[in-house]
This record gives structure tokens, sequence and C-alpha cells, in this order.
């Protein structure tokens, strides 16, 4: 990362953003997570799929986040982004997210 990693110290909640490939989270997701430092953080992962679901993000940001809290991700079809409103809302208030 040019000028190296951000912070996260102003940050509680961390959503971590992917597709999934392959059943797991894109390989560039480890050096980027490992170059932070989650601690007393909660992460949310959130992916786009076409078969697996979640696949192992929980675990492989688990791996890849230490300290942090591995919250309830959201995992939405990405043909069927457009159509997701209504989860992610769901979604935002079962993890007691700011939802619209």
């Amino acid at each position: 990362m040019e000028g190296g990693p951000p912070s996260l110290d102003g940050y509680d909640t961390i959503l971590l953003t992917s597709p999934i490939w392959n059943v797991r989270t894109p390989l560039i997701m480890t050096p980027f997570t490992e170059a932070l430092d989650f601690r007393r953080k909660t992460v949310h992962p959130i992916t786009t799929y076409a078969m697996s679901g979640l696949g192992t993000t929980e675990r492989d940001y688990a791996a890849s986040c230490p300290g942090a809290t591995i919250a309830e991700g959201l995992a939405v079809r990405g043909e069927e982004v457009k159509e997701a409103d209504s989860e992610v809302q769901a979604w935002l208030r079962r993890s007691g997210l700011p939802a619209r």
C-alpha cells in the first residue's frame, strides 16, 4: 500500500467487502488485512458469490485479523445484488448497524 496501511484507530466496526473466489476470500485480501491492526475491532465480512455464500470468509478473516471479533457477515448472490436491498437492510438491523 502506497504510503503504508491506513489506520483503523477511529473505527470500532469494519466492513470487509469482496467477492468470493473458489469458496474463499480473494488472496489479495490476506496481505491487506494482515497489514492492519484489527485488535478490539468488530469485523463484518460482506461478499458477493455465485455458489458458495460466505464460503471460508469468516475463517479467513479470523486468521488474518488477530484480535478482531468476526461478527455476522452478509453474502449476496452476485446476480441478485440489484434486488438485495431488503436483505441488506435486515442484516444491518440484526447487526446493529445504521440502516436507512
